[in-house]
């Protein structure tokens, strides 16, 4: 059975046939820049043979634009599957931010999706975390994150249940933690330990974040803390290495 052709989307259909005097494989690089800004994080893009046709141009140009996008990170080749979009990386930075606050600050809109949650008894390794008995109950929030629509993150994170009485009856699909907890509890959150490691999503989780299955991504476990210097929440959280960069500052200890 032949494969099915993938046109091209999102762009009037003479923009790729336009002669406006710049040199070919600068046309054509300018024209996808456009069709990938067009297009949605993780969208498949036409096929080089399919572009060269519509550009009237040789593949070889074709590919040489796509190579140049790919060295700026705004496209990505997968072996046996073909050219994805792929928006700029955010860096994750050591500065303590909702994750709310930090898409907001970069332009975004933040969101969520795929919601979950209920009061359990705590696990072990969560009690001890949070500083309370294996066993007291604790909510439990689990959800994709979003940024202007866009899959970023598998939040899962744990608050006492004692503590933070009808959490999650207040608590919407859409809402920042950190500011809920504020509002309703007074609680000011102040700093956090992070540890992060690097994890391949489950086919379930890849499927959440709408990336490949197996994809790396930044395990983030995360123990947060109030101006009182109580626990307030401990959280594992996978963030898409995508789409993702970590960024830490580091000094060398002064010579003696």
């Amino acid at each position: 059975m032949s494969r099915q052709r993938h046109e091209v989307r999102n762009l009037a259909p003479e923009i790729f046939t336009a002669d406006d005097g710049r040199p070919k494989g600068r046309h054509i690089k300018d024209v996808l820049t456009t069709l990938v800004h067009a297009s949605r994080d993780g969208e498949l893009l036409p096929s080089e043979r399919v572009l060269a046709e519509r550009f009237g141009a040789a593949r070889m140009t074709v590919r040489n634009a796509m190579d140049e996008l790919e060295s700026q990170g705004l496209v990505r080749r997968v072996a046996g599957r073909g050219t994805f979009v792929q928006h700029p990386t955010l860096v994750h930075s050591e500065i303590f931010r909702s994750f709310s606050e930090d898409m907001r600050m970069r332009g975004m809109v933040p969101g969520a999706k795929s919601y979950r949650s209920r009061t359990r008894p705590a696990p072990r390794d969560v009690a001890a975390h949070l500083g309370v008995a294996p066993g007291v109950p604790v909510h439990f929030i689990e959800r994709v994150r979003t940024a202007d629509g866009v899959p970023m993150a598998l939040e899962r994170t744990n608050l006492s249940a004692e503590r933070f009485p009808a959490l999650l009856a207040e608590m919407g699909r859409d809402d920042s933690l950190y500011e809920v907890l504020g509002k309703m509890y007074g609680a000011r959150l102040e700093t956090a330990e992070q540890t992060v490691s690097i994890a391949r999503l489950s086919p379930a989780e890849a499927r959440r974040l709408e990336v490949p299955d197996y994809e790396p991504a930044f395990l983030v476990e995360r123990t947060a803390v109030d101006t009182m210097g109580n626990v307030v929440e401990y959280g594992r959280s996978l963030y898409r290495g995508d789409r993702y960069a970590i960024q830490m500052h580091v000094s060398r200890s002064a010579s003696r």
